[in-house]
C-alpha cells in the first residue's frame, strides 16, 4: 500500500505563508524613539554634534553614558578609555576635565567633526533642556562609588525637566539612586531574561527596563506590563528591526538612526531568517 506524503517544499511554503499571515495581522505600535548615544549613525557618538542631531531628527529623546573623570565630574563617554573615540589615550578616571577636554572627539567619525569634544554631562543637559528627553546610563558605577550620589545631587537641581531618566546595569546602584533622587524615573538595562518574580521585586524602585531585542517576547511585555513597567529594546541597527519591535509592542526603540521601511511580504518572509542570524552571531561572540 502506498502512502502519499505531503512534499517538504509545500510544507515550507505553507508554514511560511502563515507565518507572513500572523506578521502581518500583528499592528505596527506607536513608540518613543531613543537616539543611541545621541544620533549615532550620522555624528560622532555621545558628543553635543550627536544630541543636536538628534534634535533635528526628531527622536524623542537621547540614550547617553556618563563616567566619572579623576577630578569627579561626570562626563559623557561610554568606553571606559578613551581610546576608540578620540586621539587620546588613557583611564577616564586617571584624566582630570581638563585633560579630556584637550582631546579631538569627532575626527575618529569623519573630518566633518574635527575638534568635537567630550561634553560634561552639566553641558548636555544646558543645551538640551526643554529640547529633547534625556535617558543617562551610569556606567560600571559600582566600581566609581561616588557616582550616583553625584548623579543625583545634579538631576535633583533639574526636577522641572520631566523628561530625564536614570538607567544602569547594576541592581544596587539604581536602588540607591531612587532612594537619592525618587522623582527621576529610574530602570535597569538587562542582558538576560527576567522572572515574575524579579519583576515584581524590581518595581519598588524601577519605572522601566532596558531589554536587549533578541531576548524580547510578546509573553515577557505582557508580563513586564503586569506590573506597569516600559519596555525598550536595544539596539536596533537593522531596517527590518523596527517593525518587529512595533509588532511586539515595545515602548521605546534604541538606536542611532530612525530608518523605516516599507511594510512589505518580501520583509515578512525574511525576518525569521535574519533573526536566527543574529541569535547565532550573539551565542557565537
Amino acid at each position: 500500500m502506498l502512502v502519499t506524503k505531503k512534499p517538504v517544499l509545500l510544507s515550507i511554503l505553507i508554514g511560511l505563508l502563515l507565518m507572513t499571515f500572523s506578521y502581518f495581522f500583528q499592528p505596527l505600535m506607536p513608540f518613543k524613539s531613543i537616539a543611541h548615544r545621541g544620533a549615532s549613525a550620522h555624528a560622532p557618538e555621545n558628543t553635543l554634534a550627536s544630541f543636536e542631531k538628534a534634535i533635528e531628527m526628531g527622536f524623542d529623546y537621547i540614550e547617553l553614558d556618563v563616567r566619572l573623570s579623576k577630578d569627579k565630574q561626570l562626563v559623557v563617554i561610554h568606553d571606559a578609555n578613551v581610546q576608540r573615540t578620540t586621539d587620546g589615550e588613557g583611564l577616564i578616571e586617571e584624566l582630570t576635565v581638563n585633560d579630556l577636554k584637550k582631546l579631538d572627539a569627532g575626527s575618529w567619525f569623519s573630518p566633518e567633526f574635527e575638534g568635537e569634544k567630550i561634553p560634561l554631562l552639566t553641558e548636555v543637559l544646558n543645551q538640551t533642556s526643554g529640547k529633547i528627553g534625556i535617558i543617562i546610563e551610569m556606567k560600571a558605577p559600582e566600581n566609581q562609588p561616588d557616582m550616583t550620589g553625584i548623579l543625583a545631587d545634579i538631576l535633583n537641581t533639574h526636577k522641572s525637566d520631566s523628561q530625564i531618566k536614570v538607567q544602569s546595569f547594576h541592581i544596587n546602584e539604581m536602588k540607591r539612586f531612587h532612594e537619592l533622587a525618587p522623582e527621576i524615573p529610574a530602570g535597569l538595562v538587562l542582558s538576560k531574561h527576567l522572572d515574575l518574580f524579579h519583576l515584581a521585586s524590581y518595581r519598588d524602585f524601577t519605572s522601566f527596563l532596558s531589554v536587549h531585542h533578541l531576548l524580547l517576547s510578546k509573553s515577557f511585555i505582557n508580563q513586564a506590563e503586569l506590573f506597569d513597567y516600559e519596555i525598550y529594546s536595544w539596539t536596533i541597527s537593522k531596517q527590518y528591526q523596527y517593525a518587529d519591535m512595533q509588532r511586539l509592542g515595545v515602548h521605546g526603540i534604541i538606536s542611532g538612526d530612525e530608518k523605516r521601511i516599507p511594510d512589505s511580504i518580501m520583509y515578512a518572509l525574511i525576518t525569521p531568517f535574519l533573526k536566527g542570524q543574529d541569535l547565532i552571531k550573539t551565542l557565537l561572540t
